[in-house]
């Protein structure tokens, strides 16, 4: 068994910190006390004794919550184990993890939802989708979005520019305001969220039965609440609707002034 000894060892993890090992990338031990690593633009896995678990033959590795590995060999993707057995072959132009048992893949430009068996749960229709929860996906047809659950049944019409569930009551909705940005580039450094053609997107709530709860005035997915009211983000700031109008801050961090004055710029912020 091949076995890389780092240079020399300091503070930091002996197998950790790139620049006293010989590896090009490292990252932290994971829960099955293995390690990525690269060399030569390849990676693959060692434990704590610096021994090659799995060899280095993948252009990426991804440790997923069935405890398993999502792989990219050969530009596609696949899912195997610590012991380099291969759990879903190499089929797949992009994978999500399991949530929730299933695992949105891309294959032929389409998007589906595959189990840990390879089987074909929901067919491969959609040009784009979220992870499930609570039973409920986002899904992607002719650039409108709908919702369905696990028997792909359509519970929303395709109508919305996003779609994401909160939980099984509630769906953030994704809408375009009228600000076009010039550098989507620049943004893209920043979590904001921008439409296919570069127009920045704000977000609501609508409920199951798509009534709307409310509008779209979120820089950001509305996932969380507190205090039983939706946490939001305005001019950068997160905090929650108190009674449903006023907006009141969390204290928080402050925003750097370097980037305060790149996103008032951009025109994102007052």
């Amino acid at each position: 068994m091949e076995i890389l000894i780092p240079k020399n060892t300091d503070q930091f993890d002996d197998f950790v910190h790139k620049d006293t090992t010989t590896f090009e990338e490292l990252t932290t031990f994971d829960r099955n006390n293995l390690a990525p690593i690269s060399v030569n633009n390849k990676f693959g896995l060692i434990n704590r004794n610096g021994e090659v678990i799995l060899p280095l033959e993948f252009d990426k590795l991804v440790l997923t919550t069935v405890n398993a590995y999502s792989a990219l060999k050969n530009n596609k993707w696949g899912l195997i184990t610590k012991s380099n057995q291969i759990i879903i072959p190499f089929e797949y132009e992009l994978t999500s993890d399991f949530i929730e048992n299933l695992c949105a893949a891309k294959k032929d430009g389409k998007w589906g939802f595959i189990d840990l068996m390879n089987q074909i749960i929901i067919p491969f229709q959609y040009d784009g989708c979220t992870d499930f929860k609570a039973g409920l996906a986002g899904v992607e047809l002719n650039g409108k979005w709908g919702l369905i659950d696990k028997e792909n049944k359509l519970l929303i019409d395709y109508q919305y520019e996003y779609l994401t569930p909160v939980d099984q009551n509630f769906i953030t909705f994704g809408k375009a305001t009228d600000l076009k940005v010039k550098r989507p580039d620049i943004l893209a450094y920043f979590p904001y969220f921008l439409s296919k053609d570069n127009y920045l997107m704000n977000f609501g709530l609508i409920s199951i039965n798509n009534e709307v709860i409310l509008e779209a005035i979120s820089e950001l997915p509305i996932l969380e609440s507190f205090d039983n009211q939706p946490v939001i983000r305005k001019n950068y700031h997160l905090g929650y609707l108190k009674n449903g109008t006023e907006f009141v801050k969390f204290n928080q961090f402050e925003i750097d002034p370097y980037e305060e004055k790149i996103l008032k710029q951009l025109g994102v912020m007052n």
